[in-house]
């Protein structure tokens, strides 16, 4: 047996992800109390919750379009929505804000709903049973690429032969990672469709249209904000490498020991740092700052453009 699971991304967030734990938290009580339900009640429980909480098309029942995405159909698919809801939710939400992402969190999910209705052969005629966060989820995938899409996700691998384990850890870039996913679960929604697949199983449907969601929900705000997000105070794992050999350049110059290192930047939809001011400049004389970077150091209430800090605009 051979298992490969995504188990974290270089990106270090100081906002308290409130809204992805509240989330995981609604998923994994409803899972709960439908179990225990169950097991008091036995299997009208079950047929209670697929009739009023998952969602059929044929009833149109308005609320299920919503409680459909905190119902799991087993404990491994819960499992693993959470795992990549934490994962990727936490960094959007940290990004652009818990009001934002809570708006966004739902309308991927409703888009990605109306999607793999569309992808299904009867539509809204369907009776199948329709539950589970991953087309929410699934946008979060989508807004996490455009956000941050320098950055790593790390997997862990685990194998097991006659009793023998082994494991190991690599990382990919998130944009292979995201765009190698996204295509599988594109091939496999047109291969159901053109197929007229009416049984039950993964909606690949929903997934492909929540990450669409996703990515152009961040797209339309960067384009709103100009790219100018407001992201929370976070420390890299990992620097951009030519940032790193701008700080190599002017650290062989006269920079004063106790100047503070205390700047973060967010450039290139990822967060490096800390620097020195001197350090800074550096980077704007080796042209190595992009248009639209922000900083951000202790004491300030927000992120701000980086030009401030350009020499040329430092009064002499």
């Amino acid at each position: 047996m051979f298992i490969i699971l995504p188990v974290g991304v270089d990106y270090s967030a100081r906002r308290y992800p409130v809204v992805t734990f509240t989330l995981m938290g609604l998923c994994t009580a409803v899972y709960i109390v439908t179990l225990g339900l169950a097991s008091e009640y036995g299997k009208a429980v079950y047929v209670w919750s697929f009739l009023h909480l998952w969602l059929i098309p044929e009833k149109s029942l308005w609320w299920t379009y919503l409680t459909s995405m905190f119902v799991h159909g087993g404990f491994f698919h819960l499992l693993g929505n959470m795992i990549y809801l934490f994962l990727f939710g936490a960094c959007v939400e940290d990004i652009i804000g818990r009001a934002r992402f809570t708006v966004f969190y739902v309308v991927c999910g409703l888009v990605a709903e109306f999607v793999y209705i569309g992808m299904t052969p009867a539509h809204f005629a369907s009776a199948i049973p329709m539950g589970g966060a991953s087309g929410a989820i699934s946008g979060c995938i989508g807004g996490f690429m455009l956000l941050l899409l320098r950055t790593h996700v790390e997997f862990k691998w685990f194998f097991f032969f006659f009793f023998r384990p082994a494991s190991g850890e690599f990382s990919l870039p998130a944009w292979l990672v995201v765009s190698a996913w996204f295509l599988k679960d594109l091939a496999l929604a047109i291969l159901t469709a053109v197929n007229h697949t009416s049984r039950g199983g993964v909606a690949f449907g929903a997934h492909v249209g929540g990450t669409l969601c996703g990515l152009g929900l961040i797209a339309l705000e960067k384009l709103r904000t100009k790219g100018s997000f407001s992201p929370g105070q976070g420390s890299p794992k990992r620097l951009a490498a030519r940032s790193a050999a701008a700080i190599r350049v002017r650290a062989t110059g006269a920079t004063a020991p106790a100047e503070p290192q205390d700047i973060y930047l967010y450039m290139d939809g990822a967060q490096i740092g800390p620097f020195r001011l001197s350090q800074i400049r550096g980077m704007f004389a080796l042209g190595s700052i992009s248009e639209g970077t922000l900083y951000w150091k202790d004491g300030m209430e927000g992120w701000r453009a980086v030009e401030e800090l350009h020499e040329a605009r430092t009064p002499t």
